[in-house]
């Protein structure tokens, strides 16, 4: 059983869409008890798409994945009444999520001195595409536009790959985002604990971007291009390529460093021992300078067996290599298994497999929370934050909760 290393926190999550909910969630994943803030008249988007549904179980299955373990209510935060549903849930809170930008977070009084007011020691977080400054920093934005396209992700896929135009991405800059942004949120709590400090914390696509990004921007004012196309195969030597199998099926070998015992067990377990003290690839320089060659060789070699059959023979490789899988292979990946990176979870629909955040706690990955339906839990968080059967049904009919 997992640790719940943030039992005792409260999260109130007024987001919506990927980047900001991730965040929650993961902190929801972590033991907080994290209640999310919807609208009586328009729930988060992201339920919706796809064609999901505001029926029970009926959400999207992204919205199942960044919401999980959390409380769902829904509030009018444009009316007095709902404003002050929401500050009072404040005051008993340790973080505020929010994706809102500027000039929302100030319409609707949710800002961070709103917020502040009700709660001096809590943590604030805020979400946006382009950081908290700058001419642009109230700008919407998208992982696909501002994480892939100007984060220069997109452009370095192209060199890497030698494609001519820019190719999609599947939602990628979003869930990073938010657990990184998960993390500065607990080494926030951390400082408030340690000195009594309640920091605001700012996480953004671009910023993530950049951080991921890391070797070709830092390259890039040094002179170095990193990755390149690919040009023509045989142009990188022979233990730092992809090879196909018998069953159209890829194995990729990741040599970095290429250290010719690698090299002598690599050719022990292709059955080929004499590749070892041949001249042409003895050494990593030799290997480098006949890549062409040593390329084809390995290719008709590869070529022989199923991926199935080169995973049973390399398993016990010292060098790094991977079969390249695709995403159905994950749930049955043995690693995937050992270590529970994708759990079950049941929904009146029927069933979901979703992912755990990339983090264990003693070794143990957690069983992961259903997200909530929509609005499931407004009586429920209303009641413990001290509010009469007879006010929440008042509030029912002004419409200002559903």
């Amino acid at each position: 059983m997992m640790q719940q290393v943030l039992s005792g926190f409260r999260v109130i999550d007024v987001t919506m869409f990927a980047f900001m909910p991730v965040a929650g969630g993961v902190l929801s994943h972590w033991g907080a008890d994290v209640i999310k803030v919807e609208s009586p008249d328009a729930c988060d988007p992201m339920r919706l798409l796809s064609g999901g549904t505001t029926q029970p179980g009926g959400s999207y299955m992204s919205f199942k994945n960044y919401n999980r373990g959390k409380r769902a209510i829904a509030i009018d935060l444009t009316t007095d009444d709902g404003r002050a549903i929401l500050y009072r849930l404040v005051e008993d809170a340790d973080v505020f999520l929010t994706s809102y930008l500027p000039a929302t977070r100030q319409k609707l009084k949710v800002d961070v001195e709103d917020i502040r007011r009700h709660n001096p020691r809590i943590i604030y977080a805020k979400g946006t595409g382009y950081g908290p400054r700058g001419p642009e920093s109230e700008r919407r934005g998208y992982d696909a536009a501002v994480w892939w396209a100007r984060g220069s992700l997109a452009d370095s896929a192209m060199r890497v790959s030698g494609a001519e135009w820019p190719t999609g991405m599947v939602g990628h800059g979003d869930t990073i985002s938010g657990t990184v942004l998960a993390g500065g949120i607990c080494a926030a709590l951390l400082q408030r604990e340690r000195t009594g400090v309640a920091t605001v914390v700012d996480g953004s696509l671009l910023g993530t971007a950049i951080w991921y990004n890391h070797q070709p921007i830092v390259g890039s004012k040094l002179g170095f291009t990193w990755g390149g196309p690919p040009g023509p195969r045989g142009e990188r030597p022979p233990s730092m390529s992809a090879y196909r199998t018998k069953d159209g099926r890829f194995v990729s070998l990741v040599f970095v460093n290429d250290p010719d015992p690698d090299w002598a067990d690599l050719c022990a377990h292709l059955d080929r021992p004499d590749l070892a003290t041949d001249p042409r690839f003895a050494t990593a320089a030799a290997r480098s300078a006949h890549r062409a060659e040593g390329v084809a060789i390995l290719d008709e070699i590869f070529g022989a067996r199923t991926l199935d059959e080169w995973k049973k023979i390399l398993v016990t490789a010292r060098g790094v290599w991977a079969p390249v899988q695709s995403p159905a292979e994950i749930h049955d990946d043995p690693q995937t298994l050992a270590n529970g990176f994708v759990r079950e979870v049941e929904y009146p629909t029927g069933p979901i497999s979703l992912p755990v955040p990339p983090v264990l706690f003693d070794e143990e990955a957690g069983d992961i929370g259903r997200a909530p339906d929509y609005c499931e839990h407004t009586d429920e968080v209303l009641a413990e934050a001290g509010y009469t059967t007879e006010e929440i049904g008042r509030f029912r009919r002004a419409g200002v909760i559903a």
